[in-house]
């Protein structure tokens, strides 16, 4: 369901009973929506956690946020750390590529516990994103950058369901180039003595190869899980229940059982 969150609106899912004591805020990738983290939503809602997805790309223009041609990584870390304060407490942020190096970057505010980030684009390296001849000119011309299309499309979803590849493709938007360009530059900082920090990564990921991403996560202090075969695509098909595992396993090492509201003995049984 729909709810609002200070001036957003976000999907939320709280089940009964609920099990752990913080919620999860999702992040999207970029050229994606929050329809796009629908099955991730659903199955950590399946779970146990109380989830929230703000729509943080309804507020870009609007007020004192720059509009897309210039939206940068920097306004995205505000506008998701404005959402997670108006929960009112502390949560886990977990998100996918760009969404996935922002919540790595809010690990440094106090009121998130952990930050999870499946395949994030990484500081310093050129994906295909923005490796095109159409990117370059998007940035050049001030122009909003189209999704990934042709082969680098296909690899972009590669690792979702076929019966979801098409419908995810034309759920698409455009996205920022300024953004893109920035963190591809390098052009972002990082803090030591952040909350913990997870990256999930698939072994096969042409736009956060796992030699990078490795070496990023060693910069950050941050625990790395490879998965083996799967590419970028990992908040559906059969990456998901691998991530999420990942994920389950890591906060309740993390966070210890002051994470768990109910059912304590179960989840020490799988850790």
């Amino acid at each position: 369901m729909q709810e609002s969150l200070g001036r957003f609106t976000a999907l939320v899912e709280r089940p009964e009973p609920v099990k752990f004591a913080c919620p999860i805020v999702l992040l999207p990738e970029m050229f994606t929506t929050t329809r796009h983290l629908a099955v991730l939503l659903g199955y950590l809602a399946t779970i146990g956690w109380e989830v929230y997805a703000p729509d943080l790309r309804a507020m870009i223009g609007r007020d004192a946020t720059p509009p897309l041609e210039r939206f940068s990584f920097n306004d995205l870390v505000a506008l998701a750390g404005e959402a997670i304060g108006a929960l009112g407490r502390e949560a886990i942020v977990l998100g996918h590529g760009a969404g996935g190096l922002a919540a790595l970057k809010l690990a440094e505010q106090t009121n998130v516990k952990a930050a999870v980030a499946y395949a994030p684009l990484l500081p310093g390296f050129a994906s295909p994103i923005v490796s095109s001849f159409a990117a370059r000119y998007a940035r050049w011309r001030g122009r909003a950058l189209n999704p990934p299309a042709g082969r680098a499309g296909f690899e972009f979803v590669a690792d979702a369901e076929p019966y979801q590849r098409e419908a995810a493709i034309r759920a698409m938007v455009p996205d920022s180039a300024a953004m893109a360009f920035q963190i591809a530059r390098g052009q972002t900082t990082f803090a030591p003595g952040a909350a913990s920090r997870l990256i999930v990564a698939g072994d096969s990921d042409i736009f956060a190869p796992l030699d990078a991403a490795t070496r990023f996560a060693q910069s950050l202090g941050a625990r790395i899980v490879p998965i083996p075969g799967r590419g970028h695509w990992l908040i559906g098909g059969r990456a998901l229940e691998r991530a999420i595992s990942e994920t389950q396993r890591f906060l309740v090492r993390e966070l210890g059982q002051d994470l768990l509201l109910l059912y304590p003995e179960e989840w020490k049984d799988k850790d």
